[in-house]
């Protein structure tokens, strides 16, 4: 293991420690979270007995959790504190702790492929991925506690531009000499190669998992900038809009770039009401996928055909995906109601070389052959209930003074339903989608329970004095 990876790995709590000593707790959240997301090495993990391994996921948010509930304490007032989540929120909470315990004891029987063993699954496995899932659930919990009001929801759109603005600086470097930021710098390159060449060149990936995750991020960030601009139309602001825009034509990512020209019209001239509706619609689609791609309202050869006929490559890539589904599809289908489990158990292996036989990229196709359909609707709908909270919350006809606060929850509801479309190609699932679902969801519940907002979206640019006092940590 590289020893500067795992040092900043294990450093990334003081960081997070810092920053929640010297900014007011809103914004350390979002910068321990998003920065670590940014910057720490990919792949490296701190495996402890007994315990999921700790990643760049998992640390921030570990360290961030304890700031949030132990160290800097909440003195608001009650009136200050967000709403309660709701019971239909509870229940999904429940189903997503519930699910792990139920795969494991629907699994107690090993597998055997000719050269392939896969143990089976045990109840201490089951407390392991509960351990797993409360990580990763976490960045949901503090953004519904931390960012629930029209500034956090503001204050995470401006955080996320300016964040990706700096991170453009390694984006371009690579765009132009090769993915090779990660291996200066951590020593190691942490995928395969080939998937960062499209088109004749390159697409960055920096220290993220997979240059897709690198394009999604970029689009979301444009969108955000278009939606600041669209409030204050400031050539500062336009200029960033475009220059973001360009950045998400230069990631070389067809999914992306279709996203941002479906979204960002949307963003810039539709009234909040009609995009929280497109969203709710795009969310929708993306949740009843694994059941029309078996119906035949979903024309999956003539997708095929249309991408054939804008790049071979590209259609001969999503027939591959297509074809890796049905196989993976039947194979969860032998288990249906709580899945195989994980040690790879819900995947197909050749019974003499032990390798996979079909690659599993969407999430929704892993979710459901790991933790079956109790489990793809307790987190799918975990995801998906912001956004049609939002929607039962967003007032009909003309907003009038909240226009600029509507326009930002709106787009924040695009965002969302934009990654959860990703998920069907792709495991684009990651702790700025929870951090965004919990904003969502603290603003929605917010809006529907009509509470008053203390704070204005016009002092979303105010920061807490320089010495905010290390006393809030110790």
């Amino acid at each position: 293991m590289p020893i500067l990876a795992l040092a900043v790995l294990l450093s990334w709590p003081i960081v997070v420690a810092i920053l929640f000593s010297r900014q007011e707790r809103a914004q350390a959240l979002i910068w321990s979270i998003l920065i670590g997301y940014l910057i720490l090495p990919p792949l490296i993990e701190i495996d402890l007995p007994a315990f999921p391994g700790l990643n760049k996921h998992m640390v921030p948010a570990l360290a961030a959790g304890f700031m949030v509930y132990f160290a800097a304490r909440d003195r608001a007032a009650p009136e200050e504190r967000p709403p309660p989540m709701g019971g239909f929120v509870v229940l999904l909470l429940a189903m997503n702790f519930i699910s792990p315990l139920m795969t494991a004891l629907t699994n107690p029987d090993p597998l055997i492929d000719g050269i392939n063993y896969r143990p089976a699954m045990t109840i201490s496995q089951g407390v392991a991925s509960q351990l797993l899932l409360f990580m990763q659930f976490l960045p949901f919990f503090m953004g519904y506690k931390l960012l629930w009001n029209a500034r956090g929801a503001q204050l995470w759109l401006r955080s996320l531009i300016l964040a990706v603005l700096w991170y453009t600086i390694p984006m371009l470097i690579e765009l132009r000499l090769s993915p090779q930021i990660n291996v200066w710098v951590y020593g190691f390159f942490q995928h395969d190669f080939i998937q960062t060449i499209r088109y004749g060149g390159f697409r960055p990936i920096v220290f993220l998992q997979h240059p897709l995750w690198v394009a999604l991020m970029t689009m979301t960030a444009f969108l955000s900038a278009i939606a600041i601009a669209r409030n204050n139309r400031t050539r500062r602001n336009i200029l960033i809009a475009l220059y973001l825009g360009v950045m998400v034509v230069l990631c070389k990512s067809a999914g992306a770039l279709l996203q941002a020209m479906m979204a960002a019209p949307l963003v810039a001239f539709a009234r909040p009401r009609m995009m929280v509706l497109a969203s709710v619609m795009i969310a929708g689609l993306a949740f009843s996928y694994p059941t029309l791609r078996t119906t035949s309202w979903m024309p999956l050869q003539g997708i095929v055909d249309l991408a054939m006929s804008i790049s071979p490559d590209r259609g001969r890539s999503l027939e591959f995906r297509l074809m890796n589904e049905e196989e993976l599809l039947g194979r969860a289908m032998e288990r249906p109601l709580f899945g195989w489990g994980s040690w790879g158990r819900s995947l197909y292996y050749d019974p003499y070389s032990g390798r996979l036989t079909a690659i599993p990229d969407g999430l929704w196709v892993i979710w459901i052959g790991s933790n079956g359909i109790f489990g793809y609707l307790a987190q799918f709908l975990l995801l998906l209930t912001p956004i049609f909270a939002m929607y039962r919350a967003m007032p009909r006809g003309s907003p009038g003074g909240n226009q600029a606060e509507l326009v930002v929850l709106g787009t924040v509801s695009l965002m969302l339903a934009m990654n959860l479309l990703d998920l069907i190609p792709n495991a684009t699932l990651t702790p700025l989608t929870w951090l965004t679902a919990g904003a969502l969801l603290g603003n929605a519940n917010r809006l529907r329970q009509g509470i008053p907002q203390a704070d204005s979206l016009a002092g979303s640019e105010r920061i807490l004095p320089k010495k905010a006092g290390i006393q809030t940590v110790l």
